[in-house]
């Protein structure tokens, strides 16, 4: 691994600086994956800002907290907290603070207690206690955010669709 643990990207990252519990650390996240082997669940808080590209060695820490979320994909295990996010999203065309915490507490799956805390510290600081106990509503835009995610889920259903036909195609010993 090409990564010296100098810490570059920790200080950067948007996330690590207002994480209360001192949990999120790309450095270490990124030495328990490269030399245990290690899936951490909180790659999914990544922001993606690209904060980290700072990195003077070139590691890439945005990059490798996404392969850990691909590895996660490919085993089937999407915490509840990714789920509700992205429900939130695509039923409000925003994410909705007061809906996805209501998903989640619906589901029974909860996530850390410290990060809900710090979100719901995080709201109403820039949004006033109004905004955070207000009930969900719709954002303008989420009719065309819902088609957005029909457009890319059916894009992927037809992908699907299609490799499934070529290993049959290829299964059958008829060239593809």
């Amino acid at each position: 691994m090409k990564c010296y643990q100098c810490g570059t990207c920790t200080a950067d990252c948007t996330y690590a600086n207002i994480d209360e519990s001192g949990n999120f650390n790309p450095r270490r996240m990124m030495l328990d994956y490269f030399e245990k082997g290690k899936l951490s669940e909180l790659c999914w808080l990544c922001a993606e800002c690209f904060k980290c590209y700072r990195c003077p060695r070139d590691v890439k820490p945005y990059a490798v907290l996404a392969e850990m979320r691909a590895e996660f994909i490919k085993k089937g295990k999407v915490p509840a907290y990714v789920k509700a996010f992205v429900e939130t999203v695509k039923n409000y065309g925003e994410l909705d603070e007061t809906a996805f915490f209501l998903k989640l507490m619906k589901s029974g799956n909860m996530m850390d207690m410290s990060i809900v805390i710090s979100s719901l510290k995080n709201t109403l600081k820039n949004r006033g206690i109004s905004k955070a106990i207000a009930l969900p509503k719709k954002s303008p835009c989420a009719g065309e955010v819902s088609r957005i995610f029909s457009a890319v889920e059916g894009k992927d259903k037809v992908k699907l669709e299609a490799e499934e036909k070529s290993r049959s195609i290829a299964a059958a010993g008829v060239p593809a």
